[in-house]
């Protein structure tokens, strides 16, 4: 069970009921200005960017969260604590040796996560294996401190153990050296491409012939290292025409490397979009300059990029850990590789290398619906443009609904997912929690994803995912439309207090709605088909998903709205050239953020829900 989660009065409270697999509550950026602590909660819990960091910035809920550095090294087989003298180390097999000693290069490894000791175990194997096939004296090797270099090369340390001995001798010590040098000795995992190996000569060889033995460790270092230069030499050039074959199968293949575990799934079936390299994305977005950059979420960031034919792309760059994941970035690319409509974001491309997810969008010049309704675009919408923005954003829900094929539950419906073009024609965007619906089945039942304020409560409370699920949420985003107000904020939810300025029934008289109507709005004209907007977006979000129209008919009735009120679907945004601190004055800005704000008294009982931000 998560905890539960009361946010009220700017102030946080942590229940204790917390389930085992609650290892991260992220609340950064919020308006958080109180926090009950000591209740338990011993995972992370982050707090950036609130009021409550202000007053108390020492508190570990208010430190930037730090990657984790690498330390991964191979484990040993449970050994009895052993002391071992200056010049010797520990082998996984528990044996007090001097091992040889030096670091492996990789150039082209393929993977990210440098704490994932699968990749080292097989890359182990594949050493050992070598050793054992040419008979060296070899008992054991350990791979340890992974990490990557100025150049973006791979380091790893190599200890390898004499077996039988304390020490190897010249001769073993020569030919291990000279084989760990040779780019035929090893035949190494996929995911770790190309090496070259760094010894480390200080003192190996010890004792009254010590002279003698520095004498044949620097000789053999010098031979080894005029071997190690041809042999290089000669894997540059075998690494180019590997880099030339690979980039051909990529073409071919974006997806070989995929990992086809359980939660991933099959690698991506894409149609019509373009496969883009990170040269070439890093290039064309300035090599993710921060001037670029669009915004930012738990997934990563957005980038404004110029491909090289001069057209102008959003670039989505997940960043490590994200929490969109695989699965989310696989079901994107899926679904917008195959679904086509103009109120619908098109998918460009995409790049799956080095360990990068990144998708490229059309570029959508007006941003989200959440700004323009707030003001920060320097425009703002007339009641002509919001009626044809709900529409354009049916329209495209409908689609998905009606003619996808399979039919395709979006799931996260929200003003932050519906783009304005430079018309003001409205996209829906973000498809990475989409979910595809055989034509067969009445719901889907899965775990509750989304975002809280635009959930709907059935679907919620039943795991039971319906398109009717989406229809909850567009009521939603019709009602932040005529009152310029996020669904949920200090503790006031604008479902609750729409139905009850109607008096919790369906009327044509309005004057009870001009205390919550968008001040841009300007009440005090009449606003011609606003009484059945708000009627028809009441019955969007009906608690029953039975009580709710369809998207088919909510596009249906909101055309026939248009029509009535006279207005032309084509209507010219009202516009400004003010700056956002300017239009932030103006007499139109209306504060998104303000805090005359409903009362919200609604309660959700415990789930597994994932919240998106």
């Amino acid at each position: 069970m998560p905890p539960s989660l009361v946010l009220l009065s700017y102030s946080l409270y942590l229940g204790t009921n917390y389930g085992s697999q609650l290892l991260l509550v992220d609340l950064q950026n919020n308006s958080i200005s109180e926090f009950a602590q000591g209740t338990g909660y011993s995972k992370e819990l982050l707090l950036l960017g609130n009021p409550f960091c202000q007053k108390m910035p020492s508190s570990e809920n208010c430190i930037v969260p730090q990657q984790p550095n690498s330390s991964y090294a191979t484990p040993t087989e449970n050994c009895v604590a052993l002391s071992c003298n200056a010049q010797q180390l520990l082998s996984p097999n528990c044996n007090c040796a001097n091992p040889i000693t030096g670091i492996l290069h990789f150039r082209s490894f393929s993977f990210s996560d440098f704490q994932n000791g699968s990749y080292y175990t097989l890359l182990q194997a594949a050493m050992m294996e070598s050793f054992k096939s040419d008979q060296l004296p070899v008992d054991s090797i350990s791979l340890s401190v992974p990490l990557k270099d100025a150049y973006d090369y791979l380091e790893v340390r190599l200890d390898v153990f004499p077996s039988g001995v304390y020490v190897f001798n010249r001769t073993g010590f020569s030919v291990i050296t000279s084989q760990l040098n040779n780019v035929t000795f090893v035949k190494l995992p996929d995911a770790f491409g190309p090496f070259f190996f760094i010894l480390n000569t200080d003192n190996y060889f010890t004792g009254s012939n010590k002279s003698s033995n520095t004498g044949i460790v620097i000789g053999a270092a010098v031979g080894g290292s005029v071997l190690m230069l041809l042999l290089l030499m000669a894997g540059v050039y075998a690494f180019h025409q590997r880099k030339k074959a690979d980039q051909a199968t990529e073409l071919m293949n974006p997806f070989a490397s995929w990992d086809q575990n359980k939660a991933n799934g099959a690698a991506p079936q894409i149609k019509g979009v373009l496969s883009f390299s990170f040269e070439e994305l890093k290039k064309c977005t300035n090599n993710f300059s921060e001037d670029n950059a669009l915004g930012s979420g738990g997934y990563g960031t957005v980038y404004k990029g110029t491909l090289p034919t001069g057209v102008l792309v959003a670039i989505k760059r997940a960043k490590q850990g994200s929490l969109q994941g695989s699965h989310e970035f696989k079901t994107e690319i899926e679904l917008l590789s195959r679904v086509h409509h103009k109120n619908l974001v098109s998918l460009l491309g995409f790049c799956y290398q080095l360990g990068e997810q990144m998708l490229v969008y059309e570029y959508i010049k007006n941003g989200t619906l959440t700004d323009c309704i707030s003001g920060k675009s320097g425009f703002k919408l007339s009641w002509t443009k919001r009626l044809g923005i709900a529409i354009d954003s049916a329209r495209g829900i409908a689609y998905l609904h009606e003619l996808a094929n399979p039919p395709i539950i979006h799931r996260d419906i929200k003003s932050t997912n519906i783009l304005l073009d430079d018309q003001l024609i409205a996209k829906v965007a973000d498809f990475g929690l989409s979910k595809p619906v055989d034509n067969n089945e009445v719901h889907v039942s899965t775990g509750v994803k989304g975002t809280l304020g635009y959930l709907d409560p059935e679907y919620f409370m039943s795991g039971q995912l319906t398109e009717k699920s989406d229809v909850y949420s567009f009521g939603v985003v019709m009602l932040e439309l005529v009152t310029g107000r996020k669904p949920i904020e200090h503790g006031s939810y604008v479902v609750r207090e729409v139905k009850t300025a109607m008096g919790n029934q369906r009327t044509k008289d309005s004057s009870n709605l001009d205390a919550i109507l968008d001040p841009a709005l300007d009440p005090g004209k009449p606003l011609k088909g606003l009484e059945k907007f708000i009627d028809l977006a009441i019955r969007c979000v009906e608690e029953l998903a039975a009580n709710r129209p369809t998207m088919n008919e909510v596009v249906k009735e909101l055309e026939n709205i248009q029509q009535l009120a006279g207005f032309n679907g084509n209507a010219e945004m009202v516009s400004t050239s003010k700056t956002y601190s300017e239009t932030k004055e103006g007499s139109f800005y209306h504060d998104y953020n303000k805090k005359a704000f409903f009362e919200y008294s609604g309660t959700f009982p415990h789930s597994e829900i994932e919240l998106q931000k």
